[in-house]
């Protein structure tokens, strides 16, 4: 993968080069081509780039975005649904996102990569158990079913 990226970045700083010289896409791809053979960007990638440029974006590295800033990475936030979560057991996703305000995939994203907790049997429970939690659990079941 990093093999990859530093491909990708020699490969603009190329078309970069060959676009100040004045080529035409045409010609860009033709001479990396002959120089990278099967590792060579595509002509569309090629034309992409070199319209980049032409636009006076002459920089190689992404721009900052606009957007929503991502709230499964706040603390506070998983916390949150930690606790709705253990005050009951068998409360929904979307319970969960009433009280939160978050979308489902942000609600299922925090219980399931987060917290590790699945749903099972109506109820949520966390998928990594302790032994002596595992041991008990087994037990337990074992006494249900002789009842």
């Amino acid at each position: 993968m990093l093999l990859t990226c530093k491909l990708e970045k020699i490969e603009a700083h190329r078309v970069r080069f060959l676009h100040l010289k004045d080529y035409r896409a045409r010609q860009i791809h033709d001479e990396m081509n002959a120089v990278y053979r099967d590792d060579c960007p595509s002509y569309g990638t090629v034309v992409r780039m070199k319209r980049n440029f032409q636009t006076g974006h002459m920089s190689l590295t992404d721009e900052p975005r606009t957007g929503r800033p991502s709230l499964t990475d706040s603390a506070a936030t998983v916390k949150k649904v930690e606790k709705l979560i253990l005050e009951d057991r068998r409360v929904t996703i979307h319970v969960v996102m009433n009280e939160t305000d978050l979308s489902y995939g942000s609600v299922w994203e925090i219980i399931h990569d987060e917290l590790h907790i699945s749903k099972v049997s109506a109820r949520w429970v966390p998928r990594l158990l302790t032994p002596l939690q595992g041991q008990t659990r087994r037990d337990l079941s074992r006494q249900m079913l002789t009842l």
